[in-house]
């Protein structure tokens, strides 16, 4: 199946970029905004995707331009057809001081997803609004959470442990105001 880049949906570019390199021993694993993109059912885009592997972007780069996109800068490639970018950030994978152990499977036409659980993924969420004040961030945790079955107890003994049980307080009183 001919992939068509300028039409192409986040979850479905995720599935294809893990399919390739999977095929081509790479392991990788989707983190950050895109995950809430398809949690979330594209009631948020990221517009780019953050994967996580333990391979070196020696191997990473021939095996991404065959499919169009060429490395921009760092770990970042783009393809001029596609209005996704791909990126890979330095392993590990870990949410604020705490690593990240267990994944989900999403399977799609295109191939499996390896990516962050819905829990993971908010907390992923919390930890730029944590740190960083990102407030965006913030809506995106809750737009997972409206979406998804996640554990909000793992999520405040997550918040605990980092120091941020008040800055949780602002998503329970987001979820249960509806706002």
């Amino acid at each position: 199946m001919k992939t068509v880049w300028e039409k192409i949906t986040i979850r479905d570019l995720a599935a294809v970029i893990s399919d390739v390199l999977r095929k081509n021993g790479i392991e990788v694993t989707l983190v950050g905004g895109a995950c809430v993109s398809i949690y979330a059912r594209n009631k948020y885009i990221s517009y780019d995707l953050n994967f996580i592997t333990e391979s070196s972007l020696k191997e990473l780069v021939p095996i991404l331009n065959g499919l169009g996109f060429k490395r921009k800068d760092g770990c970042l490639f783009e393809n001029p057809k596609c209005k996704f970018l791909i990126d890979f950030p330095m392993p590990p994978i870990a949410i604020g001081n705490e690593p990240v152990l267990e994944f989900n499977s999403l399977r799609t036409k295109h191939g499996i997803i390896i990516l962050l659980t819905p829990t993971d993924c908010v907390k992923d969420r919390l930890a730029a609004y944590f740190f960083w004040n990102d407030r965006q961030a913030l809506e995106q945790a809750v737009l997972v959470v409206r979406s998804n079955k996640v554990n909000l107890t793992k999520i405040r003994k997550w918040a605990e442990s980092e120091g941020e049980i008040e800055k949780f307080k602002i998503l329970k009183k987001k979820l249960v105001a509806g706002v």
